[in-house]
């Protein structure tokens, strides 16, 4: 499940401009000014329509997921992180990310898009230069992870890992939105150091963006807008803890060596402690099942399972959850987690099954020590075995 979704949106807050692709060379420099690095080759740009843009997301989305959008769908409902009864969930995330795009950078073709016009949900707001710029800066800022940090490359290969890639954009959303913001202060004579030196302020920015949900129909699935809500205000928080580490220089060595899950955005010492150790490699996310009939395996992570069961997810260390189809492909989900303490695993144990009760499912669990397994589905005699 590709957590690739907020790759290609502009920025959650909406007081901006629409974006038009015109020349790009002053960002650029003013990028490049604030970040203390350079582009190593020009930005392509390309301007289209508000009418384009619906066909223009859904050919990003199906570049963003391992499988196909209907089976996306599939594996949210069997997961519960959505409503069974939304019929039409493919439509609802295009429809969320049209009501906030006002531009995009995308890693894959290296582009910058910007959008003729604003949304509707942005409708009223002033047009302003500086708003304007705002937005292409926040979005070149992507162009230069992509070209000196292998950001897209690195995405990719995140393809199929839901929670590292996550994380990725976590820091990438982060930085961009820091680099915009730094940009603002700068154009009315203010330093980002002095600012973020003021606690009340500091706090304004980091939970106006968790509260950018306003701006998001109130009829769109929660678990699209608390997941493309999370990149950005948990991230803003995760580079603003690195800049005042060090400065740019530490921001660049975190681009160097990103987050590896969600549990690292969400406790920034863990992350620090690792980045000022000897790197160890990432070891890549197995996604392979050798059961037949296997739509997917996935690596959910703290966020996920927050979001599934609160404060019962803190702990996590790891899982892997695979979902299962019969012949008539109704699933079985088989989830396998660790935790980093035996009460941790015994409280997951007890909200996890406490939630699937509430949505009408009687799960198999097996709690050995730190490892929770459950099972849940269509194939009981595949549940049984699963956790026995």
């Amino acid at each position: 499940m590709s957590r690739r979704l907020p790759c290609f949106i502009a920025t959650l807050v909406l007081a901006a401009s629409a974006a038009h692709a015109a020349s790009l060379d002053a960002e650029m420099k003013a990028v490049e000014k604030l970040r203390g690095l350079t582009f190593v080759r020009p930005v392509v740009s390309k301007t289209i329509t508000r009418a384009e843009l619906p066909k223009v997301l859904r050919a990003q989305m199906e570049k963003s997921l391992p499988y196909s959008p209907d089976d996306y769908a599939l594996v949210l409902r069997a997961l519960q992180l959505v409503d069974a009864g939304n019929t039409d969930l493919v439509g609802s995330m295009l429809d969320l990310y049209e009501s906030q795009v006002l531009a995009f950078y995308d890693p894959l073709t290296h582009t910058y898009f910007a959008i003729d016009k604003l949304p509707s949900a942005a409708a009223g707001i002033g047009d302003s230069d500086m708003l304007r710029e705002s937005v292409v800066i926040h979005e070149l800022t992507h162009a230069l992870q992509d070209q000196r940090f292998r950001a897209g490359a690195r995405d990719l290969a995140l393809q199929k890992d839901t929670d590292g890639g996550l994380a990725l954009h976590a820091l990438l959303e982060g930085e961009a939105t820091l680099v915009m913001i730094d940009y603002v202060l700068d154009r009315a004579g203010q330093k980002l150091d002095d600012v973020l030196g003021n606690p009340e302020v500091l706090s304004m920015l980091t939970s106006s963006l968790g509260a950018a949900d306003k701006t998001i129909d109130s009829s769109t699935p929660r678990y699209f807008a608390e997941s493309l809500k999370f990149p950005y205000a948990e991230g803003l928080k995760l580079v603003i803890d690195g800049y005042r580490h060090g400065g740019w220089k530490m921001v660049d060595r975190m681009d160097e060596n990103p987050p590896r899950s969600t549990r690292e955005v969400l406790h920034p010492a863990e992350y620090f402690t690792r980045l000022a150790a000897t790197s160890t490699p990432m070891v890549a996310f197995d996604d392979k099942s050798s059961l037949p009939h296997a739509l997917t395996v996935e690596h959910l992570g703290e966020f996920h399972w927050r979001f599934l069961v609160g404060e019962a997810g803190a702990g996590w260390i790891d899982d892997r959850v695979t979902v299962v189809q019969n012949v008539k492909c109704d699933p079985t989900v088989l989830v396998d987690t660790r935790w980093e303490s035996a009460d941790r695993a015994h409280a997951f144990r007890d909200a996890y099954a406490a939630f699937l009760r509430g949505r009408g499912l009687e799960a198999r669990i097996a709690l050995d020590g730190v490892r929770v397994r459950a099972a849940y589905g269509a194939d009981a005699k595949l549940m049984e075995s699963f956790v026995r």
